[in-house]
């Protein structure tokens, strides 16, 4: 049951069909670790969309064999040595190989999803022509955070008011409301 929501059909246009096709393209990293294991066959090559190195695996394993076959022990122990030596290189080269297979498909499936065009006037990141115009533009809006001290309300002050000093300023502002008050 919980592994019943990759069986469901959702190829619409979304993100999510996107994110369920990527998990079924993407490449395991434990998969081909279990394929090195019988290394000799080139497997995990294979699996990993290196085609090239896993007939060589095949080749040299298929070349080992024939020389033991006619006798010549030495030259089939130095092609088992030399893979068993690809090999452990192949540890590493694995974990390269599935990052840049995964980046790859990420990359390539979110693209084909994006396929709407910039909207009508958008000309992307400021870039140093027009810098000089971004930097006026930017100074003429009023941002919501002010540099400390330089905020006219509060320049006597670098702290709020407390309760106490709040008080006193509103029963300041009723006396002067009490006192410029036309009478009738």
């Amino acid at each position: 049951m919980s592994e019943a929501w990759k069986n469901l059909d959702l190829e619409g246009e979304g993100l999510q069909s996107a994110n369920l096709r990527l998990v079924k393209l993407m490449k395991r990293r434990p998969r081909a670790y279990g394929l090195l294991v019988l290394f000799p066959l080139g497997l995990h090559r294979a699996y990993l969309n290196d085609a090239r190195g896993a007939w060589a695996y095949r080749i040299a394993t298929l070349a080992a064999v024939t020389a033991l076959w006619f006798g010549f022990g030495w030259v089939a122990l130095g092609l088992l040595g030399t893979m068993l030596s690809v090999a452990l290189y192949d540890i590493r080269w694995i974990e390269d190989r599935v990052a840049l297979i995964n980046k790859t498909l990420r990359i390539h499936l979110y693209k084909a999803k994006s396929t709407a065009p910039a909207p009508k006037g958008f000309r992307g990141r400021y870039t140093d022509d027009s810098l000089d115009d971004y930097v006026k533009l930017k100074e003429q809006e009023r941002g919501g955070h002010v540099l400390p001290g330089k905020d006219p309300a509060l320049n006597s002050r670098s702290r709020a008011p407390s309760f106490a000093e709040q008080e006193a300023m509103l029963k300041e502002l009723a006396q002067q409301s009490r006192q410029n008050k036309p009478k009738p």
